[in-house]
């Protein structure tokens, strides 16, 4: 069964026993949650669902919630998120309850539909796993597939009323790289470039492969690269540049530093693992990234020393904690880390 046809049976009320989400897409996994809170009474919604922190949670918890009947409703929802055995842990369970509980899943009442939700990966070996395979419904949601994905993102297109041709949708997945092996993206991604993509282009309007192209998100990478580099080569005026170019055409602040935090990490890792004598596509494999970042880092590696990056991830952090208090405008503190950083000394 695919995912459609999971949410199109919740929707119809045609409930599995128990269900267990997991996986990487935290979207589909919200997605679905959300259509299973949906799906009951709405008057009587307080009575009938339970979300349950699966970090605390106790076996007595658990039995209780399970059994406990709806309330003006032929059923009623229990949801346990990240529950720890799961994942192979038993924070809050020795073997006998964990046994326990498992035995009692054979006898949750029809009025009740239990759901796990993992977000990340679960332990397979795990019977309680097997268990809740065997009684109802094990959903790993990974990425989507070609079709689901280009049916996708044109209904998100679509929701921000502009207008978008079959071709431009292809041109925008084609560019996210989204189902790229290497690719880390997910939908809640690819939703942020659609949101930005529609805010740009503005209502009815029509969303062109020079707009995508402008705003694509491979671009703002590059862009990151290049910011780095004139970093690196203590070029503040082309820094500058190309920082105001990227705040002009929509990128925010925090998610520049974010960028650039993101990829100085990538920096100290590829060095480290290629003193440890590993091939660039054993590096890329190993942290997972492209290739050609692996290349880049290695390049800007020869610029930084790691006690600079570092002073440079925490002035990152300090700007974001400063600027989200208030205390610093949001562009001068990223105009003062291209001015500090240029003017350091080389190592």
């Amino acid at each position: 069964m695919n995912y459609r046809d999971i949410i199109n049976n919740i929707k119809d009320r045609k409930f599995e026993n128990m269900y267990l989400f997991y996986g990487r897409e935290y979207y589909l996994i919200e997605n679905a949650v959300k259509v299973l809170k949906n799906s009951l009474n709405e008057s009587m919604i307080d009575f009938n669902l339970d979300v349950i922190d699966g970090k605390e949670i106790t076996l007595d918890q658990v039995i209780s919630s399970i059994e406990t009947l709806p309330f003006m409703d032929d059923k009623k929802i229990v949801i346990i998120k990240d529950f720890e055995l799961l994942k192979g842990k038993k924070k809050n369970f020795n073997d006998a309850e964990e046994k326990y509980l498992i035995e009692h899943l054979n006898n949750i009442p029809d009025t009740t539909v239990l759901v796990f939700v993992v977000y990340g990966d679960i332990d397979k070996r795990k019977s309680l796993v097997k268990k809740i395979d065997k009684n109802g419904l094990v959903f790993n949601c990974d990425k989507l597939s070609d079709m689901d994905l280009f049916k996708w993102v044109k209904k998100r297109f679509q929701d921000s009323e502009v207008v978008i041709d079959n071709a431009q949708v292809m041109h925008f997945i084609d560019l996210e790289g989204y189902r790229d092996k290497s690719s880390e993206k997910t939908l809640s991604d690819l939703q942020n470039e659609i949101n930005k993509i529609s805010s740009f282009v503005g209502k009815e309007q029509k969303v062109t492969n020079q707009v995508i192209e402008k705003l694509s998100q491979k671009k703002v990478e590059n862009d990151i690269f290049k910011l780095i580099d004139y970093i690196g080569e203590k070029n503040s005026s082309s820094a500058m540049k190309i920082l105001n170019d990227m705040i002009q055409e929509g990128e925010s602040v925090l998610g520049i530093f974010a960028m650039i935090a993101k990829q100085f990490k990538v920096v100290i890792q590829v060095r480290e693992l290629q003193t440890e004598g590993y091939s660039n596509k054993i590096i890329s494999e190993k942290i997972k990234v492209h290739p050609f970042v692996v290349g880049k880092a290695l390049k800007q590696a020869n610029n930084f020393n790691n006690d600079i990056i570092i002073d440079m991830l925490n002035y990152i952090l300090e700007s974001d904690y400063k600027i989200k208090n208030g205390l610093v405008r949001d562009t001068l503190a990223l105009e003062m880390l291209i001015s500090r950083y240029c003017q350091r000394k080389i190592v």
